[in-house]
């Protein structure tokens, strides 16, 4: 009866670009990247959070002409906002510094760059390597204002560990002393990131995804999918999309029916096209009317009406992906019969 798989795979996407981020090294010592570039994380992620969490995708990045809104969960079960951020009093170095090209003098390597001075006899020392590096760094706190703030700082112990390791090869290509390396070693290479240490609970586990539909199927459905990060730089796992709603179509010689929606997706290919799964929909007020659509291999989909279990006519259904606009064909032979007592709309 619908279709959100753009948004869903607008939001997917935009999750596995801020999930994969991680550090590599370069020829020219430590650089942090992005496994799919920083610009295809979207915009959202990377503002602040709006009021209550729930983020809009932009129009032209998926069909968004309906607003569709996903509003990201925590494995402890909180809704991600800036009112929870705040009660959690969460600070972490800038999300810029990473997202940024590392040649950037903004960026995080960068500035690890200029606040370690080369041939400093403090350096021979784990409080020199403190006071010099990880303490200034931890200087750079602010409070978390973007979803991309809240997934680097679940990352952040990888993060810490990538960057410390990647610096410690950079000392050592350049022949620092042993008394040097083992003063870096024994310093605070952790802690620095952020001012707390995420926990399980803290993971980002859901999207929640709410979209007005329009065309010849409206009304509002309700999206959910759960999803695991395995760790800093690894692309997501994802379980089956799921949901409900209430929409109505029009039918020929009936009038505006309403469906009750159940949403069951679980199989997606690289295009984050629906491939495998169900939606079925009950019709209101018509006793034993159902409508279900399977969603193929090929990205088509079947569409039956069935009376009591059984099939009574078939469905087609067609996506105008600019407009978020949904249009069900109802094929030759098939009919809904009017319960007895009702009338066709005339109106519609």
């Amino acid at each position: 009866m619908y279709n959100l798989e753009l948004v869903q795979s607008y939001y997917d996407d935009g999750m596995t670009a801020m999930a994969t981020f991680q550090v590599e090294a370069t020829k020219a010592g430590v650089r942090a990247r992005a496994a799919r570039p920083g610009g295809n994380v979207p915009q959202e992620f990377l503002d602040k959070l709006p009021p209550g969490g729930a983020m809009s995708a932009p129009a032209g990045a998926c069909p968004a002409a309906a607003e569709p809104e996903v509003t990201f969960v925590t494995q402890g079960g909180e809704d991600v906002t800036p009112e929870m951020i705040l009660e959690k009093n969460l600070q972490s170095v800038p999300s810029e510094y990473l997202t940024v090209a590392q040649e950037d003098a903004n960026s995080l390597v960068s500035i690890i760059e200029d606040l370690v001075p080369l041939g400093d006899n403090r350096l021979a020392t784990p409080q020199g390597w403190n006071e010099l590096l990880w303490d200034k760094l931890s200087d750079l706190h602010r409070p978390a204002e973007s979803l991309m703030d809240y997934q680097l700082w679940n990352a952040a112990t990888d993060i810490e560990q990538d960057i410390s390791d990647l610096y410690y090869q950079r000392l050592v290509a350049s022949g620092a002393p042993q008394i040097v390396l083992d003063a870096y070693k024994a310093s605070n290479t952790h802690g620095w990131f952020a001012n707390q240490e995420a926990t399980e609970e803290d993971a980002l586990a859901q999207m929640q995804i709410e979209a007005e539909m329009t065309g010849s199927v409206s009304g509002t459905v309700h999206e959910e999918r759960d999803f695991h990060i395995p760790g800093a730089g690894m692309t997501p796992e994802y379980g089956p999309q799921t949901g409900d709603g209430i929409v109505t179509s029009n039918i020929p010689d009936v009038g505006d029916v309403d469906f009750s929606v159940d949403i069951n997706l679980d199989e997606f290919d690289e295009q984050g096209r629906a491939i495998g799964g169900i939606v079925i929909a009950d019709a209101i007020g018509y006793e034993g009317y159902q409508v279900q659509f399977t969603f193929k291999p090929d990205g088509s989909k079947d569409g039956v009406v069935l009376k009591d279990g059984v099939e009574v006519g078939y469905l087609t259904m067609t996506v105008d992906h600019e407009k978020f606009e949904n249009y069900i064909d109802i094929q030759s032979g098939t009919a809904f019969e009017l319960p007895e007592g009702t009338y066709p709309d005339t109106d519609s």
